[in-house]
């Protein structure tokens, strides 16, 4: 996208909307970026005042270990770093204990799955899985990424095509062609 020049009209406009909108919002209306609005209201030092209710926090303490984070901001309709904020200033962590058999999923998938396919499995973070593989000294030999283009062939072709088939025009091995079908919720 190419770099905006702010108006008075689009700062007049940011001062009167910013409490009622996400900068994504604003973002939208402003032809903008979500990460341009947030420097503007830096820079006219505007700060968002909306405080955590205590409907909004019980509502944080009763579905944290239930849902995302992103599921939760959308929930309540703040972004995920305040969600994130939030729960860490109320010390609600999502610890799941590593066990043997959770730690060996690892070991058996780490090569054939990304680390967000792994945390969807384990229902953990990404950062909470890339810290297990770093503390149990598992590394990727490889590094094999779905372009675009893969990931638009995959989905045009995964019925007609066998996993072989796609593997090889993908260039990917089968294990990874069938995880990145499973990620990808195709059936």
């Amino acid at each position: 996208m190419k770099r905006k020049k702010w108006k008075g009209k689009d700062r007049l406009f940011l001062m009167e909307n910013y409490q009622e909108m996400t900068n994504r919002e604003l973002a939208q209306h402003l032809d903008s970026t979500p990460g341009a609005v947030g420097y503007q209201l830096k820079r006219l030092s505007l700060r968002r005042s909306k405080r955590w209710t205590e409907e909004k926090e019980k509502f944080l303490r009763d579905n944290y270990m239930r849902m995302t984070n992103k599921e939760l901001a959308l929930k309540l309709g703040v972004t995920i770093y305040a969600t994130e904020r939030r729960l860490a200033t109320l010390k609600l962590r999502r610890f799941r204990k590593w066990t043997p058999k959770r730690e060996q999923f690892l070991r058996d998938n780490y090569e054939i799955m990304a680390n967000t396919f792994l945390a969807k499995k384990l229902g953990v973070s990404e950062l909470a899985v890339a810290k297990k593989l770093s503390r149990m000294g598992l590394t990727r030999k490889t590094r094999r990424k779905w372009s675009k283009r893969k990931e638009e062939f995959l989905r045009a072709n995964y019925k007609r095509l066998s996993i072989k088939k796609l593997a090889d025009t993908c260039g990917m091995p089968p294990d990874y062609v069938k995880n990145k079908i499973a990620e990808l919720g195709l059936k």
